[in-house]
């Protein structure tokens, strides 16, 4: 039977915005999900269509990669969402959001030996459209043992309880995919969160978290997936300015691989996420599909 939540776990989420815990995946099973993506990022599957980037980098495939990701490594090797992991994930996503939880992302997380960067502090929150507001949990598994000497996670508790803070970009770059938090809390109450290899955290997706540099001689590999409610209109007007601002290389590849073709691939792929007996999630699929529409034909920044 999959692994789910007892109510000290649960009440101990609620509170804190984050769990760490042991989710009962076989060692056989955590080798077969980081060879899966170990020979993906090897591969640089993706790479030509914004999948696979250096969120840390300006991305253009000349420099050295801090912190290479892919996004939907489960569309290159679908076996990923077969696994008793993705079970226990989403059987725990519905004990914490209710039985509407449905599946919404997976990444692949790696930091290379030595030189793999900082994860600034961040909310992912941040990284969505501001006219919705969110209901989500990330579960990253960790593929090896993982500690400060090898980029463990570190959290905020009680963050998740707040508003979406203020983001910018790391050294001001904005050609940089990821967000850097930039104000309004204190990393001194941070939480370090060493696990062991098949330990796996949950976080919401208001939750502050950050994750050292990789100064181990190996690579870090991690695997998370996201489970979400559909997104509902926010309550108040917000404004992410960084949204607006960023111009990354990984957009434009998947703006131009999406014009030639690639959005057709890509609208099949999430066809498993269709529901026509639910009007919300069919609206918001629609919704999706519209945004990626006019994404594709907006000029090149």
């Amino acid at each position: 039977m999959p692994r789910v939540l007892d109510q000290g776990e649960i009440d101990q989420f609620r509170r804190d915005g984050f769990l760490s815990f042991l989710p009962d995946v076989s060692p056989g099973e955590v080798k077969i999900i980081r060879d899966t993506l170990v020979e993906l990022h090897e591969k640089g599957t993706g790479f030509s269509e914004g999948a696979q980037f250096d969120a840390m980098g300006i991305d253009d495939g000349e420099e050295p990669r801090r912190f290479p990701q892919i996004l939907h490594p489960r569309s290159f090797a679908p076996h990923l969402v077969r696994t008793d992991f993705f079970r226990t994930a989403h059987d725990i996503a519905r004990q914490l959001l209710g039985d509407s939880a449905r599946f919404s992302a997976d990444i692949s997380l790696m930091k290379p030996a030595r030189i793999g960067s900082t994860t600034p502090w961040h909310q992912d929150e941040a990284y969505h459209n501001p006219n919705f507001e969110y209901r989500e949990v990330s579960f990253w598994l960790a593929l090896q043992p993982t500690d400060q000497m090898n980029s463990c996670m570190s959290y905020i508790p009680g963050s998740h309880l707040g508003e979406v803070l203020t983001h910018g970009f790391p050294g001001d770059d904005s050609r940089v995919h990821a967000l850097e938090c930039v104000d309004g809390f204190d990393p001194a109450a941070a939480i370090v969160c060493p696990v062991p290899q098949g330990g796996c955290i949950i976080h919401a997706g208001r939750t502050l978290h950050f994750a050292g540099p990789n100064v181990s001689d190996t690579d870090r590999y991690a695997y998370a997936v996201i489970f979400h409610l559909v997104p509902t209109p926010a309550r108040q007007p917000r404004v992410f300015a960084w949204r607006r601002e960023q111009k990354t290389a990984r957009a434009e590849r998947e703006k131009l691989w999406r014009r030639r073709g690639g959005l057709l691939v890509h609208l099949w792929r999430q066809r498993s996420r269709v529901r026509l007996t639910n009007p919300a999630i069919l609206l918001a699929d629609m919704r999706r599909a519209v945004a990626a529409v006019r994404q594709i034909r907006s000029p090149p920044r």
